[in-house]
């Protein structure tokens, strides 16, 4: 059962949690030293939020310089409950269960078709195991948040695409059916979101990514940019080919009819005359450098590059994180892109393959949930990236 404590509320204990949070261990002195509080209300702090359950003590850390007492450091309490995250695309639904410091607890990905009919159902019956499987734990399950391959606005989908998940209101039909809260959120801003926990260097960061559809999920001062109506960073229907290949959304020629990953694979199936060939087959035919799938892989980078540059050029981003499957299978188009960019005024903008991959938007959800949760601004995941990236 979901469950939130007064005292999480108050600001000054938001404060001291987020410094929890984002320090894999810390003491009380370390945390008056950042956050400006006396010791004392630090102390008092920390004593509500163990007896909360929200934080716990670990040991001793180290001694000081001057020597003394060694100081008790403080970690968040990851047992005390789990998140819950899903991404949703028209042909496959994958979950993350993780505990509150972001650890994974179970990841599993399903090939299945899914649509307003199904989702619901899946859903619901995938949280009524968990729940059943971790028992009676301080806060249970603090929440579930899907990521959606379509534009999001105030929890709503707003327009999916390739499926037809915007003609019901998925939260309130799961609101419905679970005890616990339910966010939804486009996929490449909950993608950004993970970029940005992992990512402890940079405040203004892009996250670029191309599946089914294409997306740019924003970071600016370390906040994430989703515009009036939720659609910014819809690079994938800004107009790359006036009068080109129609596009769902209704325009013509849109990035993403040329470098998503469904639309690479159709245009590999017209080249060599057969709609049954894969993704797999793409990739084979590139690594065997035939000669026609080259010239067309070196197409879709050219293309690719100037969807990279508009975007650049719209937020001006300190890095970009690229987050493609096809990308992942040939590593050297970053290279490429990269030397498109160094031609231009961006040059220096560094561009970075996401090494969360699949993972990356599921990430995110979870630290919506967290974020949702802990009543806090930023989350930052401190954990053995090996661990992260294991199936």
């Amino acid at each position: 059962m979901f469950r939130m404590k007064n005292s999480i509320r108050e600001n000054n204990s938001i404060l001291v949690l987020s410094e929890i949070i984002n320090q894999p261990e810390i003491s009380r002195a370390m945390i008056s030293e950042l956050t400006g509080l006396n010791k004392a209300t630090v102390s008092e702090i920390v004593r509500r939020l163990i007896d909360d359950d929200y934080v716990i003590e670990i040991g001793p850390g180290k001694s000081t310089s001057s020597g003394g007492r060694r100081p008790i450091q403080l970690t968040v309490n990851k047992k005390a409950g789990v998140s819950i995250s899903f991404e949703v695309r028209y042909d496959r639904i994958s979950y993350l269960i993780t505990s509150l410091d972001g650890e994974k607890l179970d990841y599993t990905i399903e090939e299945s078709e899914m649509n307003k009919d199904n989702i619901v159902d899946f859903i619901t019956e995938v949280v009524e195991e968990v729940k059943a499987s971790i028992g009676d734990i301080p806060f249970g399950i603090i929440g579930v948040t899907i990521s959606i391959h379509g534009i999001v606005h105030e929890n709503k989908i707003e327009f999916t695409p390739y499926f037809d998940l915007d003609q019901i209101d998925l939260v309130s039909l799961l609101s419905e059916r679970l005890d616990m809260p339910v966010y939804i959120e486009n996929e490449a801003n909950l993608s950004a979101l993970a970029e940005a926990a992992f990512d402890n260097e940079h405040k203004s960061l892009v996250s670029f990514s191309a599946h089914t559809g294409i997306g740019a999920g924003i970071i600016l001062d370390g906040k994430l940019h989703r515009g009036y109506k939720g659609r910014a960073g819809e690079v994938g229907h800004t107009v790359l080919y006036p009068n080109g290949t129609s596009c769902p959304c209704g325009n013509q020629g849109c990035l993403e009819q040329y470098c998503s990953t469904k639309a690479v694979v159709r245009k590999f199936q017209i080249l060599k005359g057969d709609p049954s060939l894969t993704f797999d087959d793409l990739i084979d035919s590139y690594h065997q450098k035939d000669s026609s799938t080259l010239n067309m892989i070196l197409q879709f980078a050219k293309d690719f590059g100037i969807g990279l540059m508009n975007v650049i050029g719209n937020y001006d981003p300190e890095v970009v994180y690229i987050n493609s499957e096809l990308l992942e299978e040939i590593p050297e188009l970053i290279s490429l892109l990269q030397h498109y960019l160094s031609m231009t005024i961006y040059k220096n903008v560094p561009l970075k393959q996401s090494i969360l991959g699949k993972k990356a938007s599921l990430y995110g959800a979870t630290v919506m949930n967290l974020q949702e949760f802990l009543h806090v601004e930023n989350v930052e995941f401190s954990l053995n990236m090996e661990k992260v990236l294991e199936v």
